[in-house]
């Protein structure tokens, strides 16, 4: 027989991500409603260009995923987990939906990943590692163009101050990012005690809302232990950690490269430095932004630096929107109707679970 204590916190866990699930329903009903406007935008900017280039520019945002895909799939290897390509896709683009309503600095995701790896029995801590690293290595990866972009701004006397404050943010995230994986590699002890101050916010909370905490009293101990393991791990993949750096470079190439076709459907061709440097800017202000994915943000700076760059008002404009629905938008609606089948929110598992308790 079960024990009751461990059966009633489960049951307790899928009551909770029903919830949740129903949360994040009203979130996605909230965001269409409130983005009708650029939804028709970009229904109107996509079939003012040439379909075909469209099409063209469609496939590869679609092959960016897979590869972005293949890049928590290389981190994971990095850390000592295995996983498939197309188990994490669903994962990636239901993330990508998750940050989005629930902006907490990507920490949604993560606990996304990390339950998703806790209940196929892998270890929660290895996976949050593995995200941990996969962020740090895109940073690295986009720094590379991002530099490129900043310089080619510069030397056009198109650089401002609010640029250059952004790349200093996401200098100091990387350097954040870093120093925890050199934390957890080379000072697990001072890991473990902050994880023990996350574990008794959480059980006070816990207690202030008369609920049995979620998480075990070996909690802490046990995932520094894994993210301990996870970042020494690093040393002995290295050629696993330069694959994903690579992945991470030519899926930024390859989503660059759906930007430059679809200046080309609207008949407007652009210079490669000018890709790079409007490509850099929208990836920063989606990485750096006070709105969550650089919402609002994004669609406004985007244009304005291809203008700068001596690009037609309107297609500058058309191009940034289609763009934007291309990379972000569409991919986020996928993501919520991915979100039903992560086994997180599977039905099927809360209905596995009730059979249990009644076969008490």
């Amino acid at each position: 027989m079960p024990d009751k204590s461990m059966t009633k916190k489960r049951e307790w866990h899928l009551e909770l991500r029903h919830w949740l699930f129903w949360l994040a329903l009203i979130a996605f009903a909230w965001l269409v409603i409130s983005r009708l406007a650029e939804i028709e935008t970009l229904i109107q900017s996509i079939t003012r260009g040439s379909w075909q280039l469209m099409a063209a520019a469609a496939l590869l945002q679609v092959i960016y995923y897979v590869l972005y895909s293949a890049l928590f799939q290389a981190a994971y290897t990095t850390v000592g987990l295995e996983s498939g390509l197309f188990e994490l896709l669903p994962l990636v683009l239901a993330s990508l939906f998750i940050n989005t309503i629930a902006p907490l600095g990507g920490m949604a995701g993560v606990a996304l990943f990390a339950d998703d790896a806790s209940l196929r029995g892998r270890s929660p801590a290895r996976a949050a590692a593995g995200i941990l690293l996969v962020t740090l290595v895109a940073f690295v990866a986009f720094s590379i163009i991002l530099i490129m972009g900043l310089a080619y701004l510069y030397l056009l006397r198109r650089l401002r101050e609010y640029q250059v404050v952004a790349a200093i943010i996401l200098l100091l995230g990387t350097l954040v990012l870093g120093a925890l994986l050199l934390l957890a590699r080379c000072w697990p002890r001072i890991l473990e005690l902050l994880l023990k101050s996350v574990q008794h916010t959480v059980n006070w909370f816990a207690v202030w809302f008369k609920r049995q905490s979620p998480l075990a009293n070996n909690w802490a101990a046990k995932n520094s232990s894994d993210f301990t393991k996870a970042a020494r791990a690093i040393e002995h993949h290295p050629w696993s950690l330069g694959r994903a750096l690579l992945i991470a470079l030519i899926a930024h190439l390859t989503s660059m490269a759906s930007l430059y076709i679809i200046f080309l459907a609207f008949h407007r061709q652009i210079t490669l430095q000018q890709t790079v440097a409007g490509y850099a800017m929208c990836i920063l202000f989606t990485i750096v932004s006070p709105t969550p994915q650089g919402i609002g943000i994004v669609e406004g700076i985007m244009p304005l630096v291809f203008r700068s760059l001596r690009v037609g008002s309107r297609i500058a404009i058309l191009a940034s929107l289609t763009f934007r629905g291309l990379s972000f938008w569409i991919p986020l609606a996928i993501g919520f109707f991915f979100l039903r089948n992560i086994r997180s929110f599977r039905s099927q598992a809360h209905r596995s679970v009730q059979g249990t308790i009644m076969n008490e």
